[in-house]
């Protein structure tokens, strides 16, 4: 405790809670997998273009957010209130499109509408970024809220056997748009922020572990930014266009990590351990929205139990000694919950799965960066790691929602009579049954792939923090 309060006149208890607030709005703003099925008539041509549009925006969004974050350390390094201000405006901005993406009357309005959302999220996120820049609280809030949002974006969302639908055009993502209460709770934050006495200056300016960064190495950032965003996108388009490919998937995915590790390594291995534990957080997030997908819980019990996970996790980050064997537990049980979840397919699995998750989150943040009180990461790095939960694009594409399959030497040994077309349908009648949901179960090739790249997260942690 004593530890805490010694942080919290220095970091900002108020712009903490902004960026946190802030974090969550634009989780939920970017988050969202491709799916053809939406409600609207329209054609292949004009369905593919709005994949295609869905994809784009939330990249350019990403880059956004570490054009932002970069622009501000190099020209506006000591602004404290105007990224705020700033901030409030790009909130009211996702507010406007809340309002009129339910309205907009064809295909090219709802894709502008799409865009203008998703550049509005990722200015807000730089905003927010520069905003606790030189608070070691503010940081791990907002991370914790843009990752925790991330993974509760799918709480109140169900899918179908093939995948996510899109019941209404009331939304440009599939999970739905921001919640008025996180609008409203964003925006009163940030004015807060922006109004209230903030921390000594004289103090923050002489934290050690919070370097100015020269303009070389904001460039640098920008461009290794926009490196791993157009690898992302090319993967959503090669795993996306036409019929699903393991082999592609699997190839998109392995190329993308291997170029985020190779740009993590360009900072120290402490740095470099945050951008690994981003991807891990963002690949157990993109394994809960799989999870949930088919839960029958109720969208309030998943929320609470979500956001008390992430406020226990916080505490006990932030309350006791995180060392490198505490945040290591942390990364597995962020790697295991979801798919042990998944592959268990009974209830609550997903909801106690969802729990692990939001605690074990901000302990692996604190842990991946080192103790709160000596160490956080440098202003360099921290855009790139808040920018890869773009990466949920790539991973929700290559690792849809687990189909339904039947179970055919279930099926056999109960007397179902089988039969098979030539074009790969056919029927399954079982005498005797009314319902055929005893012979189902759900493929777990998408499960035992987003484990594949949770456990290399993992093992990459482990090596970094042994060398560091």
């Amino acid at each position: 405790m004593r530890r805490l309060r010694a942080d919290l006149p220095a970091a900002g208890a108020v712009p903490a809670v902004a960026a946190c607030a802030s974090g969550a709005l634009v989780a939920v703003a970017w988050s969202g997998p491709r799916t053809a099925q939406w409600p609207f008539a329209a054609g292949v041509d004009d369905l593919l273009r709005w994949q295609s549009a869905q994809s784009t925006a939330t990249i350019v969004g990403q880059v956004l957010a570490v054009v932002v974050a970069a622009l501000f350390l190099a020209v506006a390094g000591r602004a404290r209130r105007l990224p705020w201000i700033l901030a409030v405006v790009a909130i009211v901005l996702l507010a406007f499109t809340k309002v009129a993406i339910p309205e907009s009357a064809s295909l090219s309005v709802l894709i502008a509408l799409h865009g203008v959302k998703s550049v509005a999220a990722g200015v807000l996120l730089g905003l927010a970024l520069h905003g606790v820049h030189r608070s070691r609280l503010g940081w791990f809030a907002l991370a914790t809220g843009l990752l925790g949002g991330t993974a509760l974006a799918v709480a109140s969302t169900r899918a179908t056997t093939d995948g996510f639908v899109a019941l209404r055009i009331d939304s440009s993502s599939v999970f739905g748009e921001p919640a008025w209460w996180l609008v409203g709770a964003a925006v009163a934050a940030a004015v807060a922020a922006a109004t209230l006495p903030g921390p000594d200056l004289r103090r923050t300016e002489t934290v050690p572990d919070v370097p100015d960064a020269p303009n070389r190495d904001l460039l640098r950032l920008v461009l290794y930014a926009v490196l791993v965003a157009v690898v992302c996108r090319v993967g959503v388009d090669v795993v996306g266009a036409g019929e699903y490919s393991l082999a592609y998937a699997i190839a998109a995915l392995v190329v993308a990590l291997v170029v985020i590790d190779r740009v993590a390594a360009r900072w120290d291995a402490a740095d470099a351990r945050t951008v690994v534990a981003t991807v891990l957080a963002t690949t157990a997030a993109v394994a809960l929205w799989n999870t949930l997908a088919r839960t029958a819980s109720s969208v309030t019990a998943l929320l609470a139990v979500g956001l008390a996970g992430l406020v226990v996790g916080a505490l006990v980050a932030w309350l006791l000694p995180v060392g490198r064997i505490m945040s290591w537990i942390a990364a597995v049980a962020l790697a295991a919950a979801p798919a042990t979840a998944g592959l268990l397919d009974v209830e609550p699995a997903p909801a106690v799965a969802l729990g692990v998750v939001a605690v074990a989150l901000p302990v692996l943040l604190v842990g991946a960066a080192g103790s709160p009180g000596s160490h956080a990461p440098h202003p360099t790095v921290r855009p790139l790691a808040l920018a890869l939960p773009g990466f949920a694009l790539l991973l929700s594409t290559a690792a849809p929602v687990p189909r339904q399959v039947i179970d055919f030497e279930l099926a056999e040994s109960l007397g179902a009579s089988i039969s098979q077309s030539d074009d790969g349908t056919g029927s399954v009648s079982l005498l005797g049954y009314n319902s055929l949901d005893t012979l189902l179960t759900v493929d777990p090739t998408s499960t035992y792939l987003l484990l594949g790249v949770s456990a290399v997260a993992v093992l990459r942690l482990v090596t970094l923090s042994r060398r560091g």
